[in-house]
Parts: C-alpha cells; structure tokens; sequence
C-alpha cells in the first residue's frame, strides 16, 4: 500500500466540474471522509472495483445520504459519476461524494443549499409570471404628446392678420448639452394688452401666447426629465464571496502503533493508532490527550466519544472485539489523565472496518469531543 499523501486542493478538483460549488460543502465532506484522506490510495475512488463502488453505495448513499432508492438505481448514479470524471485516472473522493450528493440533491446535509423540487420551481415561476403581469409600463416623459390647447372662437380676417405677428416665441440658440429659458417677446400694436393698445384680438394673443409656453414648457422638461430617469442605474457590485479557511495539512498516519492530534471545526480530536492485533498504547497519549482534558475542563457540559476502528483483513467477529478492548484501552488511559469515566462514550461505529482504504490507518481508536 502506497504511504505517499494524497493532495489536499480538493476544492479546486471539485470546481472542475461544478464551477460554482459551495466550499462549505466540500469542508464538511472532507470532514466527514476523515483518515481517509490521508493516503493517496484511500483518497481516490476506483469505478472498476465493485468491493469499492459497492462500499460507497453502503457507506456514503445510504448511510450518510440516507438514501431508500434500489440498489441498482444508486449504483446507475455511481456509474454516471464515474463516467461524467472520465477525463481522468485520479478520480477523488471528495469530488466523487460532492457529485453524488448533488445528484441526489442532499448538498443541504453538508451545509449547503438543497436542490428545488419540481413543485416549488413551477410555484416560483407562476408568482414570477403573476407580477410581470401586474406591471403597468409608463411611458417616457420625453416621448409624451402635449395636450391639444382648446381653439378660441373665430375672429374676423382683418382681425386676425392684424394680431398675427402679435406675439412670438423666441429662443437664444444655446450649444448643446446645456439647458435653456424660452421667452416671450410682445410685438402687439397698440390696443392690444400686452403692447399699447386693447381688445378682442389683445385677450386672442395672449391665449395663443400661452397655449404655446405650455408646449414648449412640457418639451422642455419632459426632453429633461426624460434624460435624467430613462437611463438604468447601474448594477450593484457583487458582494465578496467570504474567505474560506483552508484546511489544515493533514498529519501523517504511523505505521503501528502512535497517535495523531488535529482540530477539527475548532474542537479537539485525538487518533490513537496501533499495532497489528494489539491494544498497547503509544507512550505519547498523555501529551496528546492534554488538549482534550483543558476543553472538558472548560465546558463542563460536553463529552468525550471513542469509536473503535480496525482493518477489514481477518475474521469479522474477532475484528469488532478487538476494536471494542482497544477502546476500553484509551478510555482507561484517559481516565488516568483526568478525565471522569462518567463524561466518557463508547460508540460503536456502524462499520468498525470503515471506509479507510490504508489498513495501517484503519487499526484506530478515535477520541472526539461531543456537546454536552
């Protein structure tokens, strides 16, 4: 078995087929994959060997996922995965859990956004078709057409053609893009109000005169209006995406008996390794363990868990008593630490030979620290 490190950018193998992946996702599936990850081997998945494809199909879909589905409907979806990672040999654990769990639409029991149910998108789309019905579109002002002036009463000829040039509309040519003011200019003769004379025709002039600063009044603000609203506001930036932690290196796995200690989301974690069909532990358990022992001491309420693990060679029932008196080592070990026997629990793994593919890593107790 190869002892070389398996590479640790799992989130940048994963972005290799879903671009967009959440990386809270693939943190706790590296989480959840644990000593599994530490050897090159382990870490990869091998489609051509039904013993490891059906060990997914067990472990992963239906314990971890949850899944009821046939076998063979699981095993299609291991293949399809298998197939959509063709482009290459190193096909890896973390990314082949990612797809399998987006496929199944179980992203949300890492963290992650659940996938929608056809239900809710038909739902959605029928609210977002509602309100695009409700919308009203509103005209530019620019575009509007200024009310038609009421047209005054009819006046006699001579009347008219002597207040024709009565009033006119005059405009200093401006450069553009700059606003201006029109203004009225009274050329009325006399007896017309406004110049020196009065009458029929001075009121006619006057509602002419108004009539048309009316409608270049609206132009003119309209054009202005218009141009100030009618341009779209540009988009808001995007937030920053939030940094995500890296993962601690991962320490190397010894090859009988020792221990490793690591953090693992921000608690304590302790794996007591041993040697072949032994139960004797390492001297350096003490120092290891003094981490576990300050937490306890700091949160009263929270527990210690010991799992017991070993490799899948050899009689199965001889395999799980081992495992279960290598526990009982560590939990008498620790209690000569410290730490009360009565915030101690033995949980039996439900497949003490796990998914480790490396057998020197599979012979372990592991200690976690629980809430109380």
């Amino acid at each position: 078995m190869a002892d070389e490190k398996a590479p640790t950018d799992w989130a940048a193998d994963v972005k290799r087929y879903v671009p967009d992946a959440d990386d809270r996702v693939i943190a706790k599936i590296v989480s959840y994959c644990g000593i599994a990850l530490r050897t090159r081997d382990a870490s990869m998945v091998s489609f051509t060997d039904t013993t490891e494809t059906d060990r997914v199909r067990e472990n992963f879909c239906k314990k971890k996922l949850a899944l009821e589905d046939a076998d063979d409907v699981i095993d299609a979806a291991i293949a399809k995965v298998g197939e959509r990672m063709s482009d290459t040999n190193y096909r890896k654990r973390v990314t082949v859990y990612y797809l399998l769990a987006e496929q199944f639409g179980k992203l949300e029991l890492f963290g992650g956004a659940g996938t929608a149910s056809a239900g809710s998108v038909a739902g959605a789309a029928a609210v977002a078709t509602a309100a695009a019905a409700t919308v009203v579109p509103i005209a530019p002002l620019a575009a509007a057409t200024p009310a038609t002036p009421a047209t005054p009463a009819p006046v006699a000829a001579t009347e008219v053609a002597a207040a024709a040039p009565a009033v006119q509309a005059s405009a200093t040519a401006l450069p553009p893009g700059t606003r201006g003011v029109y203004t009225l200019r009274s050329t009325a003769p006399a007896g017309i109000p406004g110049g020196s004379g009065g009458g029929f025709m001075g009121l006619a002039a006057v509602m002419f005169g108004g009539a048309a600063a009316v409608m270049i009044f609206a132009a003119i603000a309209g054009s202005y209006i218009g141009g100030t609203f009618d341009a779209e506001a540009p988009p808001p930036a995007a937030p920053a995406a939030p940094a995500v932690p890296a993962e601690p290196a991962a320490a190397a796995i010894p090859d009988g008996a020792g221990i490793v200690s690591e953090v693992v989301e921000g608690r304590p974690k302790v794996s007591v390794f041993f040697d072949v069909g032994k139960n004797e532990i390492a001297p350096e358990f003490a120092a290891a363990v003094a981490p576990i022992k300050a937490w306890l001491d700091a949160h009263p309420a929270d527990r210690v868990q010991l799992s017991g693990f070993t490799d899948p060679t050899g009689n199965a029932a001889a395999n799980a008593e081992l495992a279960k008196r290598r526990a009982q080592a560590v939990a008498a070990a620790l209690t000569e630490q410290g730490v009360a026997a009565d915030r101690m629990d033995l949980v039996k793994p439900a497949d003490s030979s796990d998914e480790a593919v490396d057998l020197a890593g599979a012979r372990r107790v592991e200690i976690t620290v629980t809430p109380g």
